[in-house]
């Protein structure tokens, strides 16, 4: 069997995500994976904070005997300034993305098997695919709500299209199948996690107890920490993210930024609590379930200071109102001090090996006999 990847991501980036998890575990099953990076052009300067992709560009990079890389960068993709006049006027340029396919990249398409499509640019390519492939299963994995995001309005347009050529649907959280008809074949698929890695023996990275992790900084709210640290001078917080700041310094606030994922692992694995410090936004709902920190506190059997939004069908998340005001993140803490770590069931949490397995083999291709 052989795999194709149409994703935002690149597959030799450092920071992984599924796609590069999703990769190891079919390598490893002795499975060829194509992984196509998407989503830049030589117009990408023209947006603010314009990703990074590794050269060389427009050329099949053998990373492995089973898995190469393409980063694609045509003339132009389609992308969005936030300006409904210029989505407008870029409408009839942006339709013509899919015909910049290459050749090289046609060719693998048609000899794919399975072709894994990521929510985003790509989806722009999916009538295309299908076309080449007219017998490989289509899966498409919903990274993220395309309506959330800044994407060109083709983008939501090209969503709503491709639905009747895909034999899967997969969501990271259960809420999110709400967003696809009910004929959809739809299907929850939780992010995974590398076991193996956490069950190692690492040293404690702490110099004394009472430790508090808080991982990441998507909707980041800043004031669940200050609070928790006026209020709990005896425990020291350990803040890992970029953006994962206080207005203020406090003394029992470490604030480490970004930290290379074997060095946090520790951190982890040696903590007494968990924080999920939310901000309440539009379609929080379904960040907080797919949110792989959750995944990782979890199995690291951490109880979760997190919003109520975060909390259902996981008895160890201690709920704070959405408000985040003062006396419930005080309770939700408190709560978590005496909550039992034993009780935290971390069975339900997969490696990336049974993901990869559920995924691929879930959702019979509509073209096969």
């Amino acid at each position: 069997m052989s795999v194709f990847f149409v994703t935002g991501h690149d597959a030799t980036a450092p920071r992984k995500v599924d796609f590069h998890f999703w990769a190891q575990s079919l390598e490893k099953a002795g499975i060829a994976v194509d992984f196509m990076t998407v989503g830049l052009s030589n117009a990408t300067g023209f947006k603010r904070n314009a990703r990074r992709f590794s050269k060389p560009f427009n050329t099949w990079v053998s990373l492995s005997r089973l898995r190469t890389k393409f980063v694609w960068k045509p003339l132009f993709h389609p992308f969005s300034l936030n300006n409904p006049k210029l989505d407008r006027l870029t409408r009839p340029l942006f339709k013509l993305y899919p015909t910049l396919l290459p050749r090289s990249v046609k060719a693998r398409i048609a000899r794919a098997q399975v072709i894994v499509i990521e929510s985003g640019v790509g989806l722009m390519l999916v009538r295309s695919i299908a076309a080449l492939a007219p017998h490989a299963k289509l899966i498409y994995t919903v990274s993220d709500r395309i309506e959330t995001l800044t994407f060109h309005p083709l983008i939501l347009e090209a969503e709503r299209d491709a639905i009747a050529h895909f034999d899967l649907i997969r969501v990271p959280a259960a809420v999110m199948k709400e967003s696809f008809p009910a004929s959809a074949p739809v299907s929850y698929i939780p992010p995974g996690l590398d076991t193996g890695t956490f069950d190692r023996t690492l040293p404690n990275p702490y110099t004394s107890g009472n430790n508090a992790i808080s991982i990441g900084d998507m909707l980041f709210n800043a004031r669940v920490l200050e609070t928790l640290a006026r209020n709990f001078p005896d425990w020291t917080f350990h803040l890992f993210g970029k953006k994962a700041r206080l207005a203020e310094p406090l003394a029992n606030v470490i604030e480490h930024g970004e930290k290379p994922f074997d060095e946090l692992i520790g951190y982890l694995k040696h903590a007494d609590i968990g924080i999920a410090p939310y901000h309440d936004a539009p379609n929080v709902g379904y960040i907080s379930q797919s949110s792989l920190k959750m995944v990782q506190y979890t199995y690291c059997q951490l109880p979760i200071v997190a919003p109520a939004f975060a909390a259902p069908g996981r008895s160890h998340v201690l709920p704070f109102a959405a408000t985040a005001d003062a006396a419930s993140v005080i309770a939700a803490f408190n709560a978590a001090i005496a909550y039992d770590r034993s009780q935290i069931d971390r069975t339900q949490v997969m490696n990336w090996d049974a993901v990869t397995e559920l995924m691929f083999e879930q959702g019979k291709p509509a073209h096969a006999a």
